[in-house]
């Protein structure tokens, strides 16, 4: 940081500029330690820059969008950033082209971070409506992505995919084969298990994880791993579903990263279902506590109702309180996914007027989700 120790009447609002550019590139990018170093840099510089509102604005925007980078790579509290956003909202009014753009951008990730999917995609559509100032196409490629992932959650396969063929369009015209195509490519094999075509979810996979593993990156590895154990759970191979599940969790636990949680739910889920209670109680308890610890409300749900079904002697006292907690969010899949789970369950265990009860939850699910898909096809017309 020597060269950046400048007299204060040689610092150009254009060095700045270019290092707050320099500073999201790296937040797109994963790049933490960069990240971090660049955010010091600049809080350095703006010292002597007070003056200058729109650069100010900028800067806030992008410290907005660092820690949602920290929410996603080191399991940051999505609370925790709620000061900045309220600071941020206040300003709303006032932004203006590009500073807009990334307001509305970022608070749709914001918004997706904490579940609110509804909101996630109002944000992204007032998002959306500045595109046409936004010349990176990098950048255009960046937003698609973040709009297919929301969609995908909602289980709009068309939108989702279709945003999704958008970034890697994009990205394959600049040649771009890093760590921001694979992320796409977890969203088409998402997508192509939503549809049940998992032969080729299992191909889109490994051709993903070979990449990430020509990449290095460790993270990227363990979540092609926990995405194929999800795949082999679905499937019902349960063998293949715990090893790729247990390769995941290695790497998740010695990173602190996000998906610790998920890869630990997922492994509790797998076992109960292989009848391995003992080993799968152990998942649960300590996957349980971490979503308490980080106030994953989500996971807490998920947790909830793993325990009503399996570890509980059958309360569905706490199956039903995860799918209100669904319903609350407006989490259709999940309930589509896991009120059908919870309705075989019980048929196979002979309950059928209980077993009728969660079946009627998952066709009133997915009622709802083609209601969603007939509200965007109008918008998106």
């Amino acid at each position: 940081m020597d060269d950046l120790y400048l007299k204060k009447d040689k610092i150009s609002y254009d060095l700045v500029i270019s290092k707050l550019n320099s500073w999201y590139t790296t937040i797109k990018k994963n790049m933490i330690d960069d990240a971090e170093k660049m955010k010091s840099e600049i809080e350095f510089l703006l010292q002597d820059i007070q003056e200058n509102q729109d650069v100010l604005l900028y800067y806030q925007l992008l410290e907005f969008r660092h820690e949602l980078m920290l929410i996603y790579l080191k399991s940051k509290d999505v609370e925790d950033v709620q000061a900045t956003y309220e600071i941020l909202k206040e300003k709303e009014g006032s932004l203006t082209n590009m500073l807009e753009y990334y307001y509305f951008f970022f608070v749709g990730m914001y918004e997706f971070r904490r579940k609110e999917l509804e909101s996630a995609i109002s944000a992204y559509n007032m998002a959306e409506t500045k595109l046409s100032e936004v010349e990176d196409e990098l950048e255009r490629a960046e937003f698609y992505f973040k709009v297919s992932e929301v969609y995908y959650y909602m289980k709009q396969t068309y939108f989702s995919l279709n945003y999704a063929k958008r970034a890697i369009k994009i990205y394959r015209k600049y040649n771009i084969d890093d760590e921001r195509i694979l992320h796409c490519r977890f969203i088409v094999a998402g997508n192509l298990i939503d549809t049940l075509n998992y032969e080729n979810a299992i191909h889109e996979l490994v051709r993903g994880l070979r990449d990430a593993k020509r990449i290095g990156k460790r993270y990227l590895i363990a979540t092609f791993h926990m995405n194929l154990g999800i795949v082999y759970r679905g499937i019902n191979k349960y063998n293949l579903s715990v090893l790729f599940l247990r390769n995941a969790l290695a790497v998740f636990q010695e990173e602190n990263h996000i998906f610790m949680c998920k890869t630990l739910f997922n492994l509790s889920h797998v076992l109960a279902q292989k009848g391995e209670a003992d080993k799968a109680l152990l998942y649960f308890e300590k996957g349980n506590m971490i979503a308490l610890w980080n106030k994953d409300y989500e996971y807490q749900a998920k947790f909830k109702l793993l325990k009503g079904l399996y570890f509980s002697n059958e309360d569905v006292s706490l199956i039903n309180e995860a799918l209100d907690y669904f319903e609350s969010k407006k989490l259709f899949a999940d309930i589509e996914e896991y009120a059908k789970e919870v309705a075989d369950f019980f048929y196979q265990k002979g309950k059928s007027l209980l077993a009728n009860e969660y079946y009627r939850k998952v066709i009133a699910a997915r009622n709802e989700i083609r209601k969603g898909e007939i509200i965007h096809e109008e918008k998106n017309d």
